[in-house]
């Protein structure tokens, strides 16, 4: 990942840097403008008043208007929306208009930014050069064991033709591997579903972590993603909480990651 266009308070990733019709972005707790230290996206941990404002800090930056944004109400499953100009606009300026109960945002069409918010979970953006199409993914805990990201990916497939051997995912800032702490009857649940490899399932004394990251990359290669056309952030957020929030730190905060065709 690298800074999106000398803005410290937004980063992009390095691997779409050859798609200019593409435009990516990941936000942090600074704004886009270098003010500031709790640029909230979420309807959570402040105002709504000072998220909006954050918000339109946002579309100032990357030079779009608030209906070009399209927001989702997460809810840690694997529910879709492919999104048409129908929905521009949707949970932008209240939460109320947002996309309901989905964690994946899919479109071909332009000049329609998908939006995946985050504070710990992961934010996954994929591209498919091949036919133009774009999604945005939360991927938490639960979206993960429901492989919510390979998902996406068929859905692309599916409704627009996309190669997979051609396809482009950006996997973001979430909690790292060494932070993320779970239960014993968590830890099971992922120890006895063979899609997940011990690499992704450590233990260390009594305690036991999983690396999100690394489950979501594997799903993605299995299903023939190329290891090249996969970018993995080595942010943790939990660890970066100067520049992230981070839910395992008591924030309620959202940074936020987003794509659109040009």
């Amino acid at each position: 990942m690298e800074v999106f266009n000398n803005l410290n308070g937004l980063f992009k990733f390095s691997i779409l840097n050859g798609f200019p019709e593409v435009l990516n972005f990941v936000t942090t707790k600074q704004n886009p403008y270098g003010f500031g230290d709790n640029f909230n996206i979420g309807y959570s941990g402040g105002s709504d008043n000072e998220t909006l404002e954050n918000r339109m800090s946002l579309a100032s930056a990357l030079g779009l208007q608030p209906e070009n944004f399209v927001i989702q109400t997460q809810i840690h499953k694997d529910n879709y929306k492919i999104v048409t100009e129908e929905n521009a606009g949707n949970g932008f300026l209240t939460k109320e208009t947002a996309v309901k109960d989905t964690d994946i945002l899919l479109t071909n069409r332009k000049n329609l930014c998908l939006i995946t918010r985050s504070a710990d979970c992961t934010p996954v953006l994929l591209y498919c050069p091949d036919v133009k199409a774009v999604a945005a993914i939360h991927s938490g805990r639960e979206g993960t064991f429901l492989g919510v990201a390979a998902k996406a990916a068929k859905l692309l497939k599916e409704n627009f033709g996309a190669d997979f051997s051609k396809m482009i995912a950006c996997i973001g800032p979430a909690i790292g591997k060494e932070c993320y702490e779970v239960g014993y009857d968590c830890a099971e649940k992922f120890f006895k579903n063979p899609r997940f490899s011990d690499n992704t399932i450590s233990k260390k004394g009594e305690k036991y972590f999983l690396d999100l990251k690394t489950m979501i990359f594997n799903d993605l290669t299995d299903l023939g993603l190329r290891h090249e056309n996969i970018e993995k952030s080595e942010f943790c957020t939990k660890c970066e909480d100067k520049k992230f929030f981070s839910a395992r730190r008591g924030e309620n905060q959202r940074f936020c990651a987003g794509i659109m065709l040009k």
